[in-house]
């Protein structure tokens, strides 16, 4: 992946959802390694956004990374099924970013530097200078608990999508 100025690839993302984003557009305090994630993320959200009304409007509130993480808050004044089919896409671009460079865009490693109060990131083995310590090995996971059960979500990266296996009953559901 070529890396490209911060401003330049943010602004394009932007400037190509230009018509269902609404207020200000916050900087997204991410690495530049990071810009196919939020490209795809936001493509995702476009494509949700087919069934409802022209006039509807997100606002993006924030991106950001947080303990090595991609994190993503916006409002989304839309029905039941497209705001799951949102948030679906945003835990999408969070697990991407467990196991993509930040730096560079290519597969990487949660990372963490020495000390009490390390510092963590995503990075590959090229860019992994002052990250030393090796904190994630496996595919990124998330482990929650609703009305419908117990479930672990995986992420594959290969494949880009995420496999949803309830916990409680054995089930597993590709997302």
């Amino acid at each position: 992946m070529s890396r490209r100025p911060h401003a330049d690839w943010q602004a394009e993302i932007y400037r190509k959802h230009a018509g269902w984003i609404a207020g200000t557009r916050p900087h997204m305090a991410v690495g530049d390694g990071w810009a196919d994630v939020i490209s795809r993320l936001f493509d995702r959200m476009s494509q949700a956004l087919t069934g409802e009304p022209p006039s509807t409007r997100i606002v993006i509130i924030d991106i950001k990374e947080k303990y090595g993480e991609l994190r993503v808050e916006v409002l989304a004044p839309v029905g039941p099924e497209t705001e799951a089919v949102i948030d679906e896409a945003i835990l999408l671009a969070e697990l991407r970013s467990e196991c993509t460079c930040d730096e560079c865009g290519e597969p990487g490693r949660m990372r963490s530097t020495l000390g009490q109060s390390g510092w963590l990131a995503v990075k590959c083995d090229d860019h992994q200078s002052g990250y030393p310590r090796t904190v994630g090995e496996r595919s990124p996971r998330r482990r929650f608990k609703d009305r419908f059960g117990v479930f672990e979500i995986t992420y594959d990266r290969v494949a880009d999508n995420i496999t949803k296996i309830r916990q409680d009953k054995g089930q597993t559901d590709g997302l």
